[in-house]
């Protein structure tokens, strides 16, 4: 059997891989001293896959620099993809191993921006000297997974945050304050006599009023780190860099708005009105007792006769 020349087999190769269904795009390695591991390939095939998924052709994409000059068009996150790309393939090559991959939001020929997981290999035995990079596009299951993230930390009811990512949230902002020693403070505020909205009015028109009411304070307390409902006919407020006064002026605020609002829903006309406990954190309190001392606060309010403001 004739063996077959370096330039025959590259070609066969070439052609092969033609049918593959995946984008692949093989690359070659230059020895430029001084330069950035992410700077110094040249491009020396694509396969009908990579044309027609990336929307991109060899003449386009020449080489690595051009790849990242085309598919990230703003610089700071050019840079920032660079980057990420030298730590990825530093840390692959640490372990020992031959191929390196991440997953990374890129700009293809038509204009659009969509998530592919890119993995390289590092290494090569073959004559030619040929690395090998396939991509898969995985936009649709990262958007699934970001809607599941999305969903799994907020109330499908308000739209607001849920317990779970405010309880996040708020581990975050109390680790802050006591490296920075700013001031924190958390509200606890809750809709007065609502069981009897649902009693008199029916659970759609309390549903409604949640939302209505989550809509006041997302608008009216803009400042807040995060705003949740934290269960039932209860919400939460986390407000970082704002000093007790501050947030007692922010309280009354909200107080006074809901007490002032004509509640029409379901052809119902209501008043309502809400009770605010408000806390301020202390430095290495735990996240169980900042919610205790809210929580007790707000039924200082509700037992001093409700629509009030609590601060401890």
């Amino acid at each position: 059997m004739r063996r077959l020349f370096p330039e025959e087999s590259e070609a066969l190769l070439f052609k092969t891989l033609n049918y593959i269904p995946i984008p692949i795009l093989l690359s070659e390695a230059l020895a430029v001293e001084g330069r950035r591991p992410s700077t110094h390939r040249i491009h020396r095939f694509m396969n009908h896959a990579f044309v027609e998924q990336l929307g991109y052709n060899l003449s386009e994409i020449p080489n690595i620099a051009a790849w990242f000059d085309t598919v990230y068009p703003d610089p700071i996150i050019r840079e920032q993809a660079m980057l990420e790309w030298d730590s990825v393939v530093y840390e692959s090559e640490q372990q020992g191993l031959s191929t390196a991959g991440f997953k990374t939001f890129i700009r293809c020929g038509t204009g659009q921006f969509r998530w592919f997981l890119i993995n390289a290999q590092l290494t090569t035995e073959n004559q030619s000297n040929l690395n090998i990079v396939t991509m898969r596009d995985v936009h649709q299951l990262q958007l699934l997974l970001e809607e599941n993230e999305r969903q799994s930390k907020t109330d499908l009811l308000t739209g607001l945050a849920n317990r779970r990512q405010i309880e996040d949230v708020l581990a975050a902002a109390m680790a802050k304050s006591d490296r920075t020693q700013s001031s924190l403070c958390v509200v606890m505020c809750d809709i007065d006599f609502f069981k009897n909205i649902n009693d008199n009015f029916g659970h759609l028109c309390g549903d409604d009023v949640l939302k209505i009411v989550a809509s006041q304070l997302q608008h009216s307390a803009q400042a807040a780190t995060c705003i949740a409902r934290w269960g039932g006919e209860e919400f939460l407020i986390v407000l970082e860099h704002v000093v007790p006064e501050s947030a007692g002026v922010l309280c009354e605020q909200l107080r006074g708005l809901i007490a002032a609002t004509d509640y029409q829903s379901y052809g119902q006309h209501m008043q309502l009105t809400m009770s605010f406990g408000c806390v301020q954190y202390q430095a290495n309190e735990s996240l169980q007792s900042l919610l205790c001392r809210v929580d007790k606060a707000l039924y200082q309010a509700k037992n001093g006769g409700r629509n009030q403001v609590v601060m401890d």
